[in-house]
């Protein structure tokens, strides 16, 4: 143990003297976070231009889910039945609340019979100058949103579900005072002129709803959460975008000490390899604690002064220090591996800036993975930042527990077992070469 302190100490100390690592580390995703923020505030959640995926349930499998399917088929929405398939409002909430889909309709059972026969009973209502509403309300289409899907585009799915069930109501409205006024017609005596519904109030027709939107939380925590934004996906995300980037200066340091003679010195003493890189696993897993918790408080602090929501961490913090955890093994192992496997420093950063990047690309940093192709969203399963991602999304946005996240955490670790395992096979290839 005070060997591995002895060499957590001299990484710290080597650190302190990187000052253009130090840079690298701290003021890179610190002005990345902001930056990039800011840009999404105004460009990202105002773009809807990918269909979104969203999973229909018709419960009622009449008239009225053909319907609503067919408007909704109209805009940026790509519609997937579930019909047929025994699947419930329960199966619904769970593809949803777990990302499959980002969105989820339920049209209720009975909704057609039960909508015709609002709309002849609103038309007869207000022939008959009968005031407020006496039916037994309008119709409830159940709406699901997935926790993680953007405010911007929440609302501009909303409207479009609620311009659809405005536009069927409305027709059938017309469609029921149409068949009144050929009822009317036909009771007429030959020769008789058909008057016009006197009493009838069209705008108070118009306005009084047959269906409704009701969007169901039901499956999300009653506090603790909070709604998606810009800041809760981007703070996470590039805080784990720089403590990946740590594997540069570990790498840099492997090999200024290869190259330098110490790593040789080391190897003589009656030290392991794996003490050696669990002093620097150690030493920058101060790093990257210090990286997140510098991200977090410039998203909490600093974030409301330029006109952005404040980064909220309200449940599960012990989780959430538990995945920085993980994360920085992830890290420190993969900048070990690195260290070791280059021959040179620029060959190191050259490959290290390369390969955290197009992990971070992939792995839903830069972009939410739901809105990337499909072929992009399965590769995205490769990237350890993606693994870490998801693990801070279930905790902050989704408002899981330990437990929801342990297969992202066990990825992780199982990441920096392999890379610690393949830098030790290649420190001891070195070693037997002098």
């Amino acid at each position: 143990m005070l060997k591995i302190i002895t060499a957590t100490a001299k990484e710290l100390l080597l650190l302190r003297r990187d000052r253009a690592g130090l840079l690298i580390l701290f003021l890179m995703p610190a002005i990345l976070v902001v930056v990039i923020t800011l840009v999404q505030e105004n460009v990202m959640e105002l773009t809807g231009q990918k269909k979104t995926r969203v999973v229909f349930l018709d419960l009622d499998q009449g008239d009225l889910g053909q319907i609503l399917r067919r408007q909704l088929a109209k805009g940026n929405l790509r519609i997937e039945a579930w019909d047929g398939k025994q699947k419930d409002m329960a199966d619904i909430r769970e593809a949803v609340q777990d990302g499959d889909y980002q969105v989820g309709i339920v049209m209720p059972q009975d909704s057609s019979l039960r909508f015709k026969q609002e709309a002849a009973q609103l038309l007869q209502q207000n022939n008959n100058g009968e005031t407020g509403d006496k039916s037994a309300g309008p119709t409830l289409v159940q709406v699901f949103f997935d926790p993680l899907l953007m405010a911007g585009l929440r609302a501009g799915i909303t409207a479009q579900l609620q311009m659809a069930l405005a536009t069927m109501a409305m027709q059938a409205k017309l469609e029921a005072l149409d068949r009144v006024q050929q009822e009317a017609l036909a009771a007429l005596p030959a020769g008789q002129e058909l008057l016009p519904l006197a009493r009838l109030n069209l705008p108070e027709l118009v306005k009084q709803p047959l269906l409704s939107l009701q969007e169901n939380q039901d499956f999300l925590p009653s506090a603790g959460t909070v709604p998606h934004n810009p800041v809760q996906q981007n703070v996470p995300a590039w805080a784990l975008f720089g403590m990946f980037f740590t594997a540069i200066p570990i790498a840099g340091a492997l090999i200024q000490e290869r190259n330098s003679g110490i790593w040789v010195r080391l190897r003589v003493l009656p030290v392991s390899p794996l003490v050696l890189f669990g002093g620097k696993a150690l030493a920058y897993i101060v790093v990257c604690l210090c990286q997140f918790l510098l991200i977090a408080l410039i998203g909490a602090y600093l974030f409301p002064y330029v006109g952005l929501p404040a980064f909220t961490i309200s449940m599960h913090l012990p989780a959430v220090l538990l995945t920085v955890l993980c994360s920085g093994l992830a890290a420190t192992g993969y900048g070990i591996f690195l260290g070791l496997a280059c021959n040179s420093y620029e060959q190191a950063s050259t490959v290290g800036a390369t390969t955290v990047v197009t992990a971070a690309a992939i792995g839903g940093v830069m972009v939410p993975v739901y809105a990337m192709p499909p072929m992009m969203q399965r590769l995205s399963i490769i990237s350890p930042l993606n693994w870490g991602l998801s693990a801070f999304h279930d905790l902050i946005l989704r408002g899981d527990a330990l437990p929801a996240i342990l297969d992202d955490l066990g990825r992780l670790l199982l990441f920096f077992a392999v890379t610690t395992l393949l830098a030790w096979k290649l420190a001891g290839r070195r070693h037997s070469r002098f």
